[in-house]
């Protein structure tokens, strides 16, 4: 048997083989021009190996057609529409056709007849009778007309809440306290400023923003776990300092 006579049934026996085993589209092999291509090469095949492979091209161009048969059953089932197909489509459609599409497809969640006079007078009233912001949580936090503002070291002074030597003293006091926590690594924010009453927790918090702000220490964050530390530093760092909202509660 000549291997010239057989290539071309080799080629598409190993065509069909491959798109039976992978994924591929079974569309992509040409039935119609691969029978044309088998009819051409059969009178030149004499032998009986010759027309054996014949058959089992035949036959594998069989199974491709049952391919493309249960690729369209499948397609049709699923309610498929090729993509290519819907983009032609798409461009070939007018202003006026689109638009129309689109509405007739346009299914918004709220829509105006969906809200009723009921359901409009009960949020009328709701607003109405709703109790405004500025005395909302009174008998919590006191009047809500002040607005949050900044304290800074003269105000305290003016206030009584610190004296000039007193502030010094406790600032100096938290600051070896902290460098002696620290000892060149980061301690935990809260557990450093806490304490058994909310007063002080809130003294010293204030008192180490002085020092992070002075830069003779430092804070960090883990957005992620949300934990904060701070470590003293012996000599002071030079730079910007970032302003860092923290809040704190009367809880350990």
């Amino acid at each position: 048997m000549e291997q010239t006579k057989l290539d071309d049934y080799l080629r598409v026996i190993e065509l069909c083989r491959d798109v039976e085993t992978s994924s591929a589209n079974p569309f992509d092999v040409d039935i119609r021009e691969k029978i044309l291509l088998l009819k051409q090469r059969l009178p030149e095949l004499k032998l009986l190996d010759e027309l054996l492979v014949d058959s089992e091209a035949m036959l594998e161009l069989a199974q491709i057609v049952k391919l493309q048969d249960q690729w369209l059953k499948s397609r049709a089932s699923a309610l498929f529409i090729d993509p290519l197909l819907i983009q032609l489509k798409v461009k070939l459609l007018s202003k006026e056709a689109l638009t129309e599409a689109f509405v007739r497809s346009w299914h918004p969640i709220a829509q105006v007849d969906q809200l009723s006079p009921r359901g409009l007078e009960k949020a009328f009233v709701y607003w109405r009778e709703l109790i405004p912001l500025s005395e909302r949580f009174k008998d919590q936090f006191g009047n809500y007309g002040v607005r949050p503002g900044t304290v800074d070291y003269a105000d305290l002074v003016s206030t009584g809440v610190f004296t000039r030597e007193e502030f010094e003293v406790e600032l100096t006091q938290l600051y070896e306290e902290l460098l002696r926590e620290s000892n060149g690594d980061w301690v935990d924010y809260r557990q450093f400023i806490g304490v058994e009453s909310f007063e002080m927790k809130v003294r010293r918090a204030y008192l180490l923003a002085f020092l992070i702000s002075e830069g003779r220490a430092l804070l960090k964050t883990e957005p992620l776990t949300g934990r904060i530390w701070t470590m003293a530093l012996a000599e002071k760092t030079k730079g910007t300092p970032k302003s860092v909202a923290i809040s704190i509660t009367g809880e350990n």
